[in-house]
């Protein structure tokens, strides 16, 4: 479903490549063991860049997982960091009748399209510093398949949110992979992910593919005290 370039955002320390056409949007995303960045662009040249269905949602152990975390908690305040074209907010969003779901992302193509085809969430153009100023509060906040596209800002952002957002919790849905080499020097897999993530640990799920125990998507909920 996923590959190593996982999902969507992109923020500073983006190599600089030639601005070529590609139907492929790894070349927009991470190519090589390297950030590209160019989110934007992947989204007006690849019509679908994340081939991910509610299906696939429904069959991913991790996002079930999620959802029902999100509805037993009954949060009434949820923003996505880099919620790309909406589906995945959305399906939480028919879940949770009640909550408020707010989203961000960097591409105002993809955000365009989440307004038009999802017009109950709240979405807006802007990476987490942006979005995180502390004007508005959140019960949760979901980094889900983003953590790899702001690894130079992700100690920042999360002193961000202990400034800010004491009493909020956080979830996040990272995939991970065997040959994996960007990234490495900030997490070596999901093990050190988890043992390195700045907030109470509330729960962990792991749905690992391979034997190694490192490829697949890793999930961890946790409170900022």
């Amino acid at each position: 479903m996923l590959t190593q370039s996982t999902r969507t955002f992109g923020m500073a320390h983006r190599e600089d490549t030639a601005m070529v056409k590609s139907g492929d949007y790894h070349d927009y995303v991470i190519k090589n063991g390297k950030l590209i960045g160019r989110f934007e662009e992947m989204y007006r040249v690849c019509e679908d860049p994340w081939p991910e269905t509610e299906v696939d949602l429904e069959a991913n152990p991790c996002s079930t997982r999620s959802r029902e975390i999100l509805a037993a908690h009954g949060y009434k305040s949820v923003l996505s960091i880099g919620s790309g074209k909406g589906l995945h907010l959305n399906w939480l969003r028919k879940s949770c009748p009640d909550t408020r779901f707010f989203g961000c992302d960097v591409s105002e193509t993809a955000v365009e399209h989440s307004k038009a085809r999802y017009p109950q969430l709240e979405v807006e153009v802007g990476g987490p510093l942006a979005v995180l100023d502390g004007s508005r509060t959140y019960d949760l906040v979901i980094f889900r398949e983003v953590v790899w596209y702001v690894l130079s800002e992700w100690e920042t952002i999360c002193r961000r949110l202990k400034e800010a957002y004491t009493g909020t919790s956080v979830l996040v849905e990272l995939t991970f992979y065997d040959d994996q080499t960007y990234g490495n020097d900030h997490f070596d897999g999901p093990d050190e992910f988890v043992t390195r993530f700045p907030f109470e640990v509330r729960e962990v799920l792991r749905h690992h593919l391979t034997r190694l125990q490192r490829e697949g998507m890793l999930m961890v909920h946790g409170d900022i005290l």
